[in-house]
């Protein structure tokens, strides 16, 4: 998926250091966007382990030893309307091989379980993971 395939406005852009204590807080930020947007609890649930996941592997994976660690940066965006949420989970890093050798790939699937596309571009500049979600039929049911 390409920048211009994107819909919706940009409702977030965030850069944090690409460290575990800072992985609850875009999972609260992203999941109360999501909130807002009227998605229903059990797709936000699936939003918040599927950005886990990609963010997760940025932490794990996206950055060699020697990188500086202020250079070690989670950069997410998302955008939305009422159709569907991209969430797009960017590293600097160094790139990963794709497909991913079997015991390193099963995030990738837990990903495309919960999603309804996930799609990756890689690199020697870094990764993107983009997360799309279409709300369910039934949303706003948990928000009455």
């Amino acid at each position: 998926m390409s920048a211009s395939e994107i819909t919706g406005d940009k409702l977030l852009h965030l850069v944090v250091p690409a460290r575990a204590e800072y992985l609850s807080m875009l999972r609260l930020v992203v999941a109360a966007i999501a909130s807002d947007s009227g998605f229903t609890d059990e797709n936000i649930a699936d939003i918040k382990v599927a950005l886990s996941e990609a963010s997760t592997n940025v932490v794990r994976h996206a950055y060699p030893e020697g990188i500086e660690i202020r250079r070690r940066i989670i950069e997410i965006n998302c955008y939305g309307d009422v159709s569907q949420m991209t969430i797009e989970v960017t590293d600097h890093g160094s790139g990963i091989p794709l497909p991913p050798p079997a015991s390193e790939g099963l995030g990738l699937g837990i990903m495309g379980s919960l999603m309804d596309r996930v799609d990756v571009e890689t690199g020697a500049s870094g990764t993107s993971v983009m997360l799309v979600k279409s709300p369910s039929p039934d949303r706003y049911s948990s928000h009455a």
